[in-house]
């Protein structure tokens, strides 16, 4: 460029301007300690947060009372921060349909250009100077354009119409997930309150055992071996007390962040484990599962998507044909380039193009896209592999869990019957105080069999009625598995 020519005009400050921007940006951006100031600040906010019983940030409120597993339910179904992100893909759906119309509907554009020379340029004619070319060149226009005819059309509409469909396939499933881990940690927090309170209990009557024991060593009726051993036991307790405390907490926190309450909450698990016993045979459930699982039906949707992304890449082969009209302003002159003023022009046309040779971009494109239909083949048919598999293995757990917690039953009795009897018998001197602590201890271990029992029992029941698709909003894991098919199937 001849610098002799290059007068600094209009263009140069807006060459500063978008120079000071671009340097505004950069220095906008936080760095690594930057990052850490603002998180200090986050991360006292949260802690005062927490501190505040009253506060309640995105739902996250201090809770206390009775809390029941249905208002627990309730309460992540509305709050729960994986599901609110999750439900977002609706609009990210929304969204991609809206953009689909793009290819059917017209496009108009709004443009303007500014554009300056080196210099002006002109001839002399009979004395008189006539500018051919004016250093200042201005103009503006409306551009609109509607496709006719192309292959995109057809797969974009149908592609956008599927992708809210797989997107509400994935919000179910996320609401079975998080549903299943609701259930789950409630059920646990109660375990862990059971636990907490067998073993309270046995610490309450092995503390007993200790003062009864010394009043025996002082009427020379227990030996010292008998303190020593009760008071070991007494320790051993005490241990357990803590555990159970420290796991009821871990429990009870886990479910206040799946329900988004404060984990300084305090309320009272109301319901129980249950223990709902059901023959189901392994057809029966499996025939379900294929039928309403979310997994499978996302599978579909994917795949179909992607054979529409198959059509859409063998549209690139087929002509296009569209429709485009104009409106053009400048200065100078469209018609009379000499005329330093503004004029206006319209054009009006169809324009048609058929690719012929592109580099093969479009063959690449294809071959990608056919292997990522076979892909898709190849999942839907491991989702289902894997749905079978998975509702076998529980169905056959479910019938082991519901066994085990029968005989954990009767072995509890069994524990109780026997302490009993040990009782009675060190009151009449035919048992010693280490059997009576050894049959206490039994006692505990089945006590903690038993709830575990039933603990196991439930999950692996509501792991049937998601691996089946049935732990959907509204269905309380409570009852029986078929009887919530049956109450799909009618709500359909």
């Amino acid at each position: 460029m001849n610098l002799r020519h290059w007068k600094f005009g209009r263009p140069f400050p807006a060459c500063l301007l978008a120079a000071a921007a671009l340097a505004s940006g950069c220095a906008s951006v936080p760095d690594a300690e930057d990052m850490r100031g603002l998180r200090a600040e986050k991360s006292g906010a949260r802690v005062a947060e927490l501190s505040d019983k009253a506060a309640s940030t995105n739902g996250a409120a201090y809770l206390s009372g009775d809390l029941r597993l249905a208002d627990a339910l309730e309460r992540a179904n509305a709050m729960n921060l994986s599901l609110r992100r999750a439900r977002q893909e609706r609009e990210i759906a929304r969204g991609r349909i809206q953009a689909s119309y793009s290819s059917a509907l017209p496009s108009l554009d709004l443009t303007g250009n500014y554009l300056r020379l080196d210099r002006e340029l002109g001839s002399t004619r009979d004395g008189v100077y006539s500018v051919t070319r004016f250093q200042d060149q201005y103009s503006a226009g409306l551009d609109l354009a509607q496709p006719l005819f192309n292959g995109r059309i057809g797969p974009a509409l149908r592609a956008g119409k599927l992708y809210r469909l797989w997107a509400e396939t994935g919000i179910r499933q996320a609401e079975e997930d998080v549903r299943y881990e609701v259930v789950r940690a409630y059920y646990a927090a109660v375990l862990s309150a059971h636990l907490l309170e067998v073993n309270l209990a046995s610490l309450r009557t092995a503390e007993r055992q200790v003062t009864d024991t010394k009043a025996r060593r002082k009427q020379g009726m227990a030996s010292n071996y008998d303190e020593l051993r009760a008071e070991v036991e007494v320790s051993n307790f005490r241990a357990k007390v803590l555990q159970a405390r420290n796991d009821k907490d871990v429990a009870e926190t886990a479910l206040f962040r799946l329900i988004g309450a404060s984990p300084e909450s305090d309320v009272e698990l109301v319901d129980s484990i249950p223990l709902v016993i059901e023959d189901i045979e392994f057809e029966d459930a499996l025939r379900i599962a294929l039928e309403r699982r979310a997994d499978l039906a996302g599978a579909e949707y994917a795949l179909r998507l992607q054979r529409e992304s198959v059509a859409e890449a063998l549209s690139k082969y087929w002509p296009e044909l569209s429709g485009f009209a104009s409106q053009a302003w400048s200065n100078p002159d469209p018609h009379e380039s000499s005329r330093n003023e503004w004029g206006d022009e319209w054009r009006a046309g169809l324009r048609a193009s058929l690719p012929l040779f592109d580099g093969l971009a479009r063959r690449g494109a294809l071959i990608q896209e056919r292997a990522r239909l076979r892909q898709q083949e190849i999942a839907l048919r491991d989702t289902e592999d894997k749905a079978i598999s998975q509702v076998r293995q529980l169905v056959l757990s479910l019938k082991t869990a519901a066994e085990f917690a029968n005989s954990q039953s009767r072995n509890l009795e069994t524990a109780k019957e026997a302490l009993r009897l040990v009782e009675t018998g060190l009151k009449e001197g035919q048992n010693t105080p280490v059997e009576v602590m050894d049959a206490r201890q039994a006692l505990t271990t089945a006590s903690a069999n038993y709830y575990q029992s039933l603990f196991d029992h439930a999950v692996t029941r509501v792991s049937l009625q998601k691996a089946m698709g049935l732990l959907s909003t509204g269905a309380l894991p409570s009852g029986p598995v078929l009887k919530a098919d049956e109450d799909a199937g009618a709500g359909k």
